[in-house]
């Protein structure tokens, strides 16, 4: 072990090891929080067609108050 290629292909090696353990370590830690997304998305779907159908129903209220309203002055108008 006292020849300089031993010690240069160890050093690499641990080199070697400690980013590969590292890149690793990253991609498992990814697939996690990809799972949990994926868990938690019906859910959020769920929220976001809830969301979509009050802000529909809320405009929708809006435009027929505003239709009665041009309907009336129309009409208002006319007497």
């Amino acid at each position: 072990m006292d020849t300089p290629t031993a010690v240069a292909t160890l050093l690499l090696g641990m080199v070697f090891g400690l980013v590969a353990g590292i890149a690793f370590a990253i991609a498992r830690r990814a697939w996690t929080d990809y799972g949990k997304a994926k868990a938690a998305l019906p859910g959020m779907r769920k929220t976001a067609w809830l969301l979509t159908r009050v802000a529909t129903t809320r405009i929708g209220i809006v435009v027929l108050v505003c239709v009665a309203a041009v309907a009336y002055a129309a009409v208002d108008g006319q007497r």
